[in-house]
């Protein structure tokens, strides 16, 4: 996450002013509920997931929604979807926010509204004894490469990588979209895709837990930068600024480094916590 950082994406603050008490803003049936619920994958660490043998969902966004909560007076309830279902989740109303690796684009602005919290980027998983061969996308001409269904700022960047290979009179590689995290990674496992187009946060993690078995393509490439963030429904507006204005507390106290700095991703912090706006608004 540090080469994210020093590539820097000059943060603007984007959240209007606020009264002091974030938990009064939180909507009526929300604190007479007593709970906030989270529409997550689940399977996306060091985001959310839940380890084996436990059943509980843990990462750094569970760790900062935790906090969030707590400081609404709310208790956190999750409720399981893969990511492709989450934002069709949030405008059906079947969860309050959601989360899990989320990026927010200004096309995804025109359906929900996003709280952002985190700088990162895509990257491609390699298996280590492939780490020489793939260094940059354009080494995956030909090749194929899963990700996961749903990751639409990744698949536009694929689609200008594959343009660039059609060029330089390459073939083009193919795309193999999975709903899960885990699923993509087994593709690469089982020698099926050459690699595994993700999240930094997340390749690194699978990185760091296999020692010998996978590297991150280039050491630190990033094929795209985006932040990751939290979606909210546009007629929720009360509920995403009360979760916005609780996390900016917490950059200002210090709990949010903290939190980042617990999954070693202290590099993706962000100056100010804003509400919709993506890297492409970003100088």
């Amino acid at each position: 996450m540090a080469a994210l950082a020093a590539g820097g994406l000059a943060c603007i603050a984007a959240g209007p002013a606020f009264a002091a008490d974030a938990s009064q803003m939180v909507p009526k049936e929300i604190r007479d509920r007593g709970s906030l619920t989270v529409g997550s994958q689940q399977t996306f660490p060091p985001v959310e997931f839940k380890k084996p043998d436990e059943n509980v969902v843990t990462g750094v966004s569970a760790d900062l929604l935790t906090e969030i909560a707590k400081r609404l007076g709310l208790k956190l309830e999750y409720v399981h979807g893969e990511y492709a279902s989450l934002i069709p989740g949030l405008e059906s109303k079947r969860f309050d926010m959601a989360s899990g690796g989320i990026s927010d684009t200004e096309e995804r602005e025109q359906k929900v509204d996003f709280v952002n919290y985190m700088l990162s980027g895509g990257s491609i998983l390699v298996r280590a004894a492939d780490k020489d061969k793939y260094k940059t996308i354009g080494d995956f001409c030909g090749s194929k490469v899963a990700m996961l269904l749903g990751s639409n700022t990744i698949m536009k960047a694929l689609d200008a990588a594959n343009a660039d290979c059609k060029s330089a009179g390459k073939a083009e590689f193919t795309v193999d979209q999975l709903p899960s995290a885990p699923d993509a990674k087994a593709q690469l496992d089982l020698g099926r895709v050459d690699g595994y187009l993700g999240d930094f946060p997340a390749l690194v993690y699978f990185v760091t837990n296999a020692p010998g078995s996978y590297a991150v393509a280039g050491g630190n490439y990033i094929l795209t930068p985006y932040i990751t963030s939290w979606a909210f429904s546009k007629d929720n507006s009360a509920l995403r600024d009360a979760v916005q204005q609780t996390a900016q507390d917490m950059l200002k106290d210090g709990t949010y480094v903290d939190l980042l700095k617990k999954w070693g991703l202290e590099g993706g912090a962000l100056p100010e916590i804003s509400v919709n706006l993506p890297s492409s608004k970003r100088n």
